[in-house]
C-alpha cells in the first residue's frame, strides 16, 4: 500500500506498550455486548441519507458492541496463555508499525469525515490505542491483548496489540500490510456504526432475545463493518499495490466463524459470520464504493 505522501499526524494514537497492567475493578469487554429488545428494522440511519441514500425512521443512539476480532484468540488457543505481545516502546519513537496504523487511521478518518460532512452532519473521529498488557478502555472494562483488536464505543477508541496480529499471521494466514489495513478499517467501521446509533439499536434488539437471535444480530454488525471497510478500500484504490486486495479478502475469510471453529462449527453460535459472508460483504463494499449497499440488516 502506497502511503509515502500520508502525514498521519491528524490521527490520534496512544502508545501504551510497556506500561504496567491496569488495575482491577472493571468488567470485561462482555459488559458492553449485551443487548436490547425486539422491534424496528435496523439499517443505516438517515443521518447520512444525502450521501448513502437510506432512510431509517427510528434511529437509535449511543454505543454498544466491540470490534470484530474479540475472542478469536480464545477460540484458537484456549485461554490465551501463549499470547505473545509486541515489544515495549518506552522511548516513544514511532516505529514502522506505529507509522503504518497512524497513516491508515488517518485515511479512514479523512474518508468518513468527508462522508459525514457531505450530509452536513457532525463527525467525531476515533482514536487508536496500541497496547501490550491489560489496559483501561474508558468504558468497556479492561482490554486484554488476547481479546484481539476491538473498538470501545464509550471512549470511541480502537485497541490493537501488534503481538496478537502477528499470531493471526502465524495461525490464520494473515499476510501483508493491507491485511492489517483491513483490520483497522473494520474497527473504524464499528466507530461509524457507533456514530450512526446502529450499536444502540442492536443492543435494544438483543434485549430479551434468544442466544441465537443475539448472535445473529452480532453477525449483521460484523458483516456491516466488513462492508464499510470495503467501501473505504475502494476510496483508497489508487494507493493499492498488486496483491493488496487479495490480502484483505484473505484476512476477512480467515476470521470467518466457520474457518476458526472448524468442522464442528455450530452456526447458531456464530457471532461474526462465515468466511463466505465476510468475503461477500467486504467485496460488496469495495465493488460499490457506496455505504448504502452495506445494509446487512435489510
Amino acid at each position: 500500500m502506497k502511503l509515502d505522501d500520508v502525514d498521519g499526524d491528524d490521527f490520534h494514537i496512544e502508545d501504551r506498550r510497556g506500561q504496567r497492567p491496569s488495575g482491577g475493578g472493571l468488567g470485561g469487554l462482555g459488559s458492553v455486548l449485551g443487548g436490547g429488545g425486539k422491534g424496528a428494522k435496523i439499517g443505516i440511519p438517515a443521518l447520512i441519507v444525502v450521501v448513502i441514500g437510506i432512510f431509517l425512521s427510528q434511529a437509535g443512539g449511543g454505543g454498544g458492541g466491540t470490534g470484530g476480532f474479540e475472542d478469536i484468540l480464545g477460540q484458537l488457543s484456549g485461554d490465551g496463555a501463549t499470547q505473545q505481545t509486541a515489544p515495549a516502546n518506552p522511548d516513544g519513537t514511532k516505529d514502522a508499525q506505529y507509522q503504518f496504523v497512524e497513516k491508515v487511521g488517518s485515511l479512514n478518518q479523512q474518508f468518513w469525515s468527508e462522508t459525514f460532512e457531505a450530509s452536513k452532519e457532525p463527525f467525531d473521529p476515533a482514536s487508536l490505542v496500541i497496547f501490550s498488557a491489560p489496559t483501561d478502555t474508558g468504558g468497556c472494562g479492561v482490554g486484554q491483548p488476547q481479546a484481539g483488536p476491538f473498538y470501545c464505543p464509550p471512549s470511541q477508541k480502537i485497541f490493537i496489540d501488534f503481538g496478537f496480529y502477528e499470531q493471526l499471521e502465524d495461525q490464520l494466514g494473515f499476510d501483508g500490510d493491507f491485511a492489517m489495513a483491513y483490520v483497522i478499517a473494520h474497527e473504524y467501521g464499528h466507530h461509524v456504526q457507533n456514530l450512526l446509533g446502529i450499536n444502540g439499536q442492536v443492543r435494544k434488539e438483543q434485549e430479551g432475545a434468544s442466544d441465537a437471535e443475539v448472535n445473529a444480530l452480532s453477525v449483521k454488525m460484523e458483516l456491516q463493518a466488513d462492508c464499510f471497510a470495503g467501501v473505504w478500500a475502494k476510496d483508497v484504490y489508487e494507493r493499492l499495490e498488486t496483491g493488496d486486495l487479495d490480502e484483505a479478502i484473505d484476512a476477512a475469510q480467515a476470521v470467518g466463524d466457520d474457518a476458526i471453529q472448524g468442522s464442528n462449527a455450530n452456526q447458531e453460535s456464530f457471532t461474526h459470520g462465515t468466511s463466505a459472508q465476510r468475503k461477500q460483504w467486504f467485496t460488496t463494499g469495495f465493488e460499490s464504493g457506496d455505504p448504502s449497499r452495506c445494509d446487512t440488516f435489510g
